[in-house]
């Protein structure tokens, strides 16, 4: 990474199953896919000497802690480990936390991962107001928020149109867009097409925000595994460097009541990734931005400066430039919307799977950089990735 000691690399991606229904074990699901990262890097466990892990904390149903995954794994030892749980920017957060622990020398090999099932809970939901509002809701609750993320994002889409100008069918675009690469993915959960009128027609979840804006809950696990850039060279796969990362909280740090309702800490974020990185918004040949909601993925595209603040809705060009074959693909393998809430950390790999050129029919041609963000509010972050080759 450009500035921060040893240059850092992406070298193996998992995943496990991906399902809908029953309660898989946590366990199961994230040793399948971390020796599916570790085979796809040409390692074994005994070569691991980090593990970093993101969870919401406490939940039975969630990712398992790091020193489990290690006595699982049978791993004899860990220089440095790390459980983010609840803040940072969802998974890609322990992606960012292995990066920089490699760079700093404090280890050499790690696996990162986010295991996610639908019986933690954490998928939101609708709720009743409070009966009575104290401390900062006695702000909120009387306009109808009784907390959650949901209505916040329902409050920043309408927000969003009323200042920036534009029209609810921008949000559908991201929707529509997440179909047409997920159809290419046979990992995807959603395949079918939409139409602008499906997404206009499905179920209001909290006015104005749609059925369709939302991702979808799985149970699965992704991970991955990083080095050094040294050792990378003599692995199985083709290295993937990571070319700058950042986080961004934004000012007045808040879901709710930031000095920036729209963009949250994407904006400060952006604006320090590309500070670090060696190349610019104009260099990215494929994007991998967070859609737990649509209007998050907006806010990345513009934040990042991949279109201008506010011009989302004629840049978007009725979603061919973000599709298949467009000029700047956007979410190649569905994204959350389509192949499942993965809660962000199957961004970074399906960017490693671009850059290698081993996405298949979704393949972007020549793609030499990306760039993956994650989460919003006042817990963003983001990484610049590009090919060794």
């Amino acid at each position: 990474m450009n500035g921060a000691g040893r240059e850092v690399a992406v070298v193996g991606v998992g995943f496990s199953p991906v399902t809908r229904a029953g309660s898989p074990d946590i366990r199961t699901l994230t040793l399948t896919a971390a020796h599916d990262a570790l085979t796809d890097a040409g390692l074994v466990a005994s070569d691991l000497d980090a593990i970093f892990e993101y969870s919401f904390g406490g939940a039975r149903d969630d990712s398992p802690i790091a020193v489990s995954a290690q006595r699982l794994l049978g791993v004899e030892n860990l220089t440095a480990f790390n459980d983010i749980m609840g803040t940072g920017p969802s998974g890609l957060a322990s992606a960012m936390d292995a990066a920089m622990a490699i760079a700093a020398g404090a280890c050499e090999t790690a696996l990162v991962y986010r295991t996610i099932t639908r019986a933690a809970g954490h998928t939101g939901a609708l709720r009743e107001g409070p009966a009575r509002a104290v401390g900062a809701m006695q702000f909120s609750a009387p306009y109808g928020y009784g907390g959650g993320i949901i209505l916040a994002m329902a409050m920043k889409k309408r927000r969003r149109v009323a200042e920036l100008g534009g029209s609810f069918e921008d949000y559908g675009q991201i929707a529509l867009n997440a179909r047409r690469w997920a159809a290419l993915n046979p990992r995807a959960v959603f395949r079918d097409l939409i139409t602008m009128d499906d997404y206009l027609a499905s179920r209001m979840v909290a006015d104005p925000l749609l059925l369709f804006d939302c991702d979808y809950p799985v149970n699965a696990a992704c991970a991955a595994i990083l080095t050094t850039a040294d050792r990378a060279r003599d692995l199985r796969q083709p290295a993937v460097l990571v070319d700058a990362l950042a986080y961004g909280t934004g000012a007045r740090p808040d879901w709710l009541y930031a000095e920036d309702f729209i963009f949250g800490g994407t904006i400060h974020c952006a604006r320090e990734l590309w500070r670090r990185s060696s190349l610019t918004p104009q260099d990215v040949d494929v994007a991998e931005l967070y859609d737990g909601f649509t209007h998050i993925t907006i806010s990345w595209l513009e934040a990042l400066g991949l279109c201008g603040v506010g011009e989302f809705h004629d840049w978007v060009e009725g979603g061919t430039r973000i599709g298949p074959g467009g000029r700047l693909p956007l979410n190649t393998y569905g994204g959350q919307l389509a192949a499942g809430r993965m809660h962000g950390l199957a961004f970074l790999n399906e960017a490693v799977l671009q850059l290698r050129g081993q996405c298949g029919e979704r393949q972007v041609p020549d793609a030499r950089a990306a760039v993956v963000a994650n989460a919003h509010g006042p817990q963003c972050g983001a990484m610049v990735l590009r090919s060794a080759q």
